[in-house]
């Protein structure tokens, strides 16, 4: 594939492929820097719907772009030969979150903090406007100071606008229950499920519905997250509360969720003080902390206190009507000097943090594809007629000694059809990586262990795992 040419930057390599879009890695010639650009491909015809979710995603995440844990949008543009829509994104090295946890869960109190800090990022968009609707691992980027990042706005919609929606786009297996039947086109509600689906995902490795080494096909995935009680993630290592916490965010009827993202991170914040882990700050413009979670002793403004400009809530369209909450109550004149005194501190804070992280907000940089997601349209995905997922089993894969070093050979469960891939972890060197063939060298005198798994889109088969010596 051939990646376009685009003044100022220098093409470096592929990155992967999306449903309509391919990912290449370009270095900008000034200001020097690595960064993601995200192309429409040559071969997807732009129909009026494709260049509006285009844009969308674009307006979207450049609305967004100041918030420290979503990635951001340095410039747009189509280019000059073929007219084909980019988007230039902040770059960060591999890998997203959804492959870090494959093999090796995150800690509860890593997922706690992670959690948080994506309901931050949450709530900032939904205060804006703006629901998600495609909150999962694989769209959750790391930056080079291990912060997590919010990314891939490409089916997110405007809360005024999702009730008229006709031609909804979801991703599966972390939507509600109210989105696969249809009655939803999405909502304050959906998106805090899916950050609860997410953070369960980060604690057990994969999603909450799907069942190791069971029927995990599209259709009794569907027929468990419509019927099948939320389920525990069964870690003795997990707070009760924080179970029970995520069993809520799961709960089939939205109105037995938390009301917000940011009444999730608040619920969070209190199991971290329950535990006694360190607290995590919630990073919400205006926002203030919640008096029931215990904060430190210090005489400056409260930790979590993020001033920059005022916002205005705008309330959830979906199944229910979500009560917009005004995050800042009403305040006396001595209040009022506080927080324009405390709102100065805090705005060169929140400057200097964002200055850190200007250069590392990420893009989906570890050679895989763009993994949107199984995306159909909302009515498609009742339990009757649901696209079958073939990828039940592990490939078999095989290594042996040679005189260059360890070859890794597999075949695959499954015929390979165009657009398949094995992602693949190495143990020895904890390196991660993409590949359309059938066999691996790696130049080691080493022992080495491999484990690979099969991609077709968004769905992955079982990992196997093979170990020389």
């Amino acid at each position: 594939m051939s990646a376009p040419v685009i003044p100022g930057f220098a093409f470096v390599e592929h990155l992967g492929s999306g449903g309509f879009a391919d990912v290449f890695l370009y270095e900008q010639q000034w200001p020097r820097q690595r960064v993601a650009v995200k192309v429409v491909r040559p071969d997807v015809p732009l129909t009026d719907r494709e260049k509006y979710l285009f844009t969308a995603e674009a307006n979207a995440m450049a609305r967004l772009a100041d918030h420290p844990y979503i990635v951001s949008v340095i410039t747009a543009g189509v280019t000059a030969e073929g007219g084909r829509p980019f988007l230039v994104m902040r770059y960060c090295p591999p890998p997203d979150l959804g492959v870090r946890v494959r093999s090796h869960p995150m800690a509860p109190v890593d997922a706690v903090s992670t959690g948080i800090k994506l309901a931050s990022a949450i709530e900032t968009a939904h205060r804006s406007g703006i629901l998600h609707r495609d909150i999962k691992p694989s769209n959750v980027l790391v930056t080079s100071y291990h912060e997590p990042a919010l990314t891939d706005f490409g089916i997110a919609g405007h809360m005024a606008d999702v009730e008229g929606d006709n031609d909804v786009r979801i991703s599966y297996p972390w939507s509600p229950p109210e989105l696969l039947d249809g009655r939803s086109n999405g909502s304050v509600a959906s998106d805090v499920y899916s950050l609860g689906a997410t953070i369960w995902h980060l604690l057990v490795g994969r999603s909450p519905f799907s069942i190791p080494s069971g029927d995990n096909s599209t259709r009794a995935l569907s027929a468990r997250i419509l019927h099948a009680a939320p389920p525990a993630t069964q870690r003795p290592d997990v707070p009760p509360a924080l179970d029970r916490l995520l069993q809520q965010c799961l709960a089939k009827r939205p109105e037995h969720r938390p009301s917000s993202a940011l009444e999730l991170a608040r619920a969070l914040q209190r199991i971290e003080s329950a535990a006694g882990w360190s607290r995590t700050a919630v990073a919400v413009e205006g926002d203030r902390p919640d008096a029931s979670v215990a904060a430190p002793e210090v005489a400056e403004a409260p930790e979590d206190a993020t001033a920059m400009k005022p916002v205005t809530v705008i309330s959830a369209s979906g199944p229910r009507r979500i009560a917009a909450q005004d995050p800042t109550p009403a305040s006396t004149e001595d209040d009022d000097e506080t927080s324009r005194v405390s709102g100065l501190v805090w705005a060169g804070v929140g400057a200097l943090v964002l200055a850190l992280l200007v250069g590392f907000l990420v893009f989906r940089g570890d050679g895989r594809g763009e993994d949107p997601g199984v995306v159909v349209p909302t009515e498609s995905l009742v339990p009757s007629s649901v696209l079958p997922d073939e990828l039940t089993a592990a490939p078999t894969l095989t290594g042996r000694r040679t005189p260059r070093g360890v070859v890794f050979e597999w075949n695959p469960p499954v015929p390979v059809e165009p657009g398949d891939s094995f992602s693949y972890h190495r143990d020895d060197t904890d390196d991660y990586g993409t590949t359309t063939k059938q066999q691996l060298l790696v130049r080691t005198d080493r022992p080495v262990c491999l484990d690979l798994r099969m991609r077709r889109g968004s769905d992955n088969s079982p990992s196997a795992s093979e170990c020389v010596s």
